[in-house]
């Protein structure tokens, strides 16, 4: 974990969930009814929409790899959602999981630095 942040990694995954990632391994995990993720819903509506994005909150239950993880599924097409995953090192507080998806923009715009644009236009 950095000083400033509460989480401990963060990975973009692609269109598919963090939670089917983990029943393709065969690894366990419970998730957690988190007032939390009401609470960016409410407080964030115009990054957030209920309706069609997801905010899970879980814990990997896997001997010996037992972290804690937030989901966030950001709808990107009118069929598939885009997923970020914050790793940390207990549970989130309502606290730490805003300043989490306070991050998500940031560390888009930072991966998208390293992408040469010139390169995927000649690719379409």
């Amino acid at each position: 974990m950095t000083p400033d942040k509460p989480y401990v990694d963060y990975r973009f995954i692609g269109v598919k969930p963090f939670t089917a990632l983990l029943d393709e391994a065969g690894v366990g995990f419970v998730l957690f009814d988190n007032a939390a993720v009401r609470h960016l819903h409410e407080s964030k509506p115009d990054y957030f929409n209920a309706a069609e994005d997801t905010i899970t909150v879980g814990k990997s239950t896997q001997e010996g790899a037992e972290v804690y993880f937030a989901e966030f599924g950001i709808k990107i097409t009118p069929s598939f959602r885009s997923y970020v995953v914050f790793i940390y090192d207990h549970h989130p507080s309502d606290d730490e999981m805003l300043v989490s998806a306070d991050d998500i923009e940031t560390l888009v715009h930072k991966s998208l630095d390293g992408v040469n644009l010139e390169n995927l236009r000649r690719m379409t």
